[in-house]
């Protein structure tokens, strides 16, 4: 159809917009005689996609085949003439109703000539505004007009108290806005279906969803693009996924209460996030296909060697154990290659091989196999989540091989004599699908602490036998400090699951065996299921390492650096960005928390230059540095080192290359480095 009589919704609207999301409009003349085009209608809105022009629309009807400029002009431009109104109706999320208030407008023009004679008068608008609120029943309450151009704006300027006493909103043009100020993380566009969500929970959000909401959620998935009413952390896991694949994400303060936005929620948006504005406009089908068809990234099928069946030592691997151990545990070899015993995790790794042996021999293959021949899952969100669900549950509950007990305590025997047997053990995803050039796959999978104790000693009654006095002590300052921020920020809704997790840590056990199902099933996680799918690889390809070291128990600092920045300058530059310890900064427990900013630049010789605190963390007191200059020349020694070795030995084809990597200060305040990928701006 190219026209439409009525925007009764938001899909009529879109329809029908051109570039800049303008609608054009005619509409019949109070006490004039309607032209037969009408047909009974009081208003036309054109395909303005298809007809940018009122001209080139009318010339498509059979009456106005031959249609002249200057009888165009007669019908619609000129007063003694006039037989019809013509406009044009563009959206702007970002202009204040000047009566509401409220963020977002859609603005309409009213076309005349500009001579003295030919301006609009206060009944012309009047009769124009009641007339198009009639017709746009989708936008009546955010509706405004605004003059054409520059002598209709002088000439209207005189007529404003009339117009308001009338009801009609009337916003200058110089005062229109089009994008939302905002804080840019990852600049982009993006074309997805407009999601708004007024609380917390993003079940069934995917990577169609251009998702606005509150605060951005440490385990969201791959979306189109996301718009937060909070701001966010520079240095999430999230943040970091979204920049690999070129996804906008923004803070828009104004997003969730926009007119504008709440009409485009569920429809197809345009959204595009730059610097210090972001804009999400109507867009169309075959653009946002087109879009999508360009942006799919096969990555192609990771190698695994299951031929490996037996744990082994961290400080024994290296790259070339990569399709065997996974990324993670390969790198974190390497890392104990370089780096003194103080700032590196010892530790050791299981193969792919346990994960392939479990899956197979509980019959949970069979499982994967059916849920990925359910077509239901790849057209249904809400079915997937459920899917993947029920599959991570069958696999925690699971009996664990016989084989891998005896296999996991010789292990950890050999890596930390008979004390590992009591050592609180973090156990980490080590997968062939992530820590990769272009693919972090950051934040995907889980890691969990156990004690092999607990497995050991036939019950299961708390607490844990890994439960030190020192580590007790530190968990019960944090459950009463936590406690207390709650009773006086009852707001604070993020504290309840720390809490719920301190108290478990203080009384229950905690399975080492448990831990490495857990590990296992996250391969399952919703957010890991859809970023393997986005990159084309075949989940059946997919297996599962667990690096294993002794767990961090109250970190002073949490830091991740990106190294390598800037590389064509004389001094790359370097970005470290940390939180204090008992917040963090991967996943950060405050949501609310500003982590610090610093840089440096790293000269050819001595030690960093150029230190710039970008930002201070809002925890510090007083916007104190976070890093004492001792401690920074320490991690930049560190850093320097560990990227020369990456460079060189590990990663020679990525050049220029930068690191990602992840940074403890521990309780006894060594500065660990606990992660080292490839980063992908």
């Amino acid at each position: 159809m190219d026209f439409r009589t009525e925007l009764a919704t938001r899909d009529d609207y879109t329809s029908l917009a051109g570039d800049g999301a303008e609608v054009k409009y005619l509409m019949v003349v109070d006490g004039r005689e309607p032209p037969a085009i009408f047909a009974g209608a009081e208003c036309l809105f054109q395909d303005t996609d298809k007809y940018a022009y009122h001209l080139q629309f009318l010339r498509t009807l059979p009456e106005y085949a031959s249609l002249a400029p200057e009888r165009y002009a007669d019908m619609v431009l000129r007063r003694a003439s006039r037989a019809m109104w013509g406009g044009g109706l563009k959206l702007y999320p970002a202009t204040p109703h000047p009566r509401t208030g409220a963020a977002g407008v859609l603005a309409y023009t009213v076309y005349s000539e500009t001579g003295p004679d030919e301006m609009l008068t206060v009944d012309d608008i009047v009769q124009a505004d009641r007339r198009l609120k009639g017709c746009s029943p989708f936008a009546e309450s955010f509706l405004v007009f605004t003059p054409d151009g520059a002598a209709q704006s002088a000439a209207v300027r005189a007529l404003s108290d009339e117009l308001a006493a009338a009801g009609v909103a009337l916003v200058d043009p110089s005062a229109l806005l089009g994008g939302l100020s905002a804080e840019t993380y990852s600049e982009g566009e993006a074309y997805g279906y407009l999601n708004i969500v007024d609380g917390a929970a993003t079940a069934g959000v995917g990577p169609r969803d251009v998702l606005v909401i509150d605060a951005a959620p440490s385990d969201l998935g791959l979306v189109a693009g996301l718009v937060t009413r909070q701001p966010q952390s520079l240095a999430s896991h999230l943040n970091l996924r979204l920049r690999e694949k070129g996804i906008p994400s923004a803070a828009a303060p104004g997003a969730l209460d926009n007119s504008v936005l709440r009409a485009l929620a569920d429809g197809l948006v345009h959204l595009t996030a730059r610097g210090a504005r972001v804009e999400i406009e109507p867009a169309r089908l075959e653009d946002a296909e087109a879009f999508w068809s360009k942006r799919r990234p096969p990555l192609g099928d990771p190698a695994a060697d299951l031929e490996v069946a037996t744990p082994a030592a961290l400080g024994s691997l290296g790259a070339a154990d990569v399709a065997a151990f996974g990324t993670k545990a390969a790198n974190l070899g390497e890392l104990s290659r370089i780096l003194p015993e103080p700032n590196r995790v010892d530790g050791f790794a299981i193969p792919f091989r346990a994960y392939a042996d479990f899956m197979q021999r509980r019959g949970l293959d069979a499982d994967v196999t059916a849920l990925l021949a359910d077509p239901r899952v790849f057209t249904d969100a809400a079915y997937k989540k459920r899917r993947l669900s029920e599959l991570r549950a069958r696999m925690r509950a699971a009996e664990h091989l016989p084989e891998l007990g005896a296999a996991l305590e010789a292990a950890v025997r050999q890596a930390y004599g008979p004390a590992g047997l009591v050592t609180r053990l973090r156990f980490r995803s080590s997968t062939n699908a992530e820590d990769l050039p272009g693919l972090s796959g950051a934040g995907l999978y889980d890691s969990r602490s156990g004690c092999l104790a607990d497995d050991l000693d036939a019950d299961a009654l708390g607490p844990s036998a890994c439960l030190s006095a020192e580590h007790e002590a530190y968990l019960r300052g944090e459950l009463e400090r936590r406690r207390l921020e709650l009773a006086e920020h009852p707001d604070r809704s993020h504290l309840l699951p720390i809490i719920e997790d301190l108290e478990e840590d203080l009384t229950e056990e905690k399975s080492a065996l448990l831990a490495v199902r857990r590990v296992w099933a996250s391969l399952w996680n919703e957010r890991a299921f859809d970023d393997r799918a986005y990159y084309g690889i075949d989940h059946t390809k997919v297996f599962m390492g667990v690096a294993v070291h002794p767990a961090f128990v109250g970190e002073r600092l949490e830091a991740v650096v990106i190294t390598g920045l800037e590389p064509d300058a004389p001094e790359p530059l370097v970005r470290v960005v940390s939180q204090v310890g008992e917040v963090g900064v991967v996943e950060p427990s405050d949501p609310t928390a500003s982590p610090e900013i610093l840089t440096f630049r790293r000269p050819a010789a001595g030690p960093p230059s150029e230190i710039t605190l970008v930002s201070p963390s809002s925890l510090a007191a007083d916007g104190a540095r976070l890093w004492s200059d001792a401690a920074l020349d320490e991690l930049a020694g560190l850093l320097f080192v560990v990227h020369d070795h990456f460079a060189a030995s590990v990663y020679p084809t990525l050049a220029p290359l930068s690191l990602d990597l992840e940074v403890d200060v521990t309780m006894d305040g060594r500065t660990v480095i606990k992660q080292a990928r490839p980063y992908t701006p």
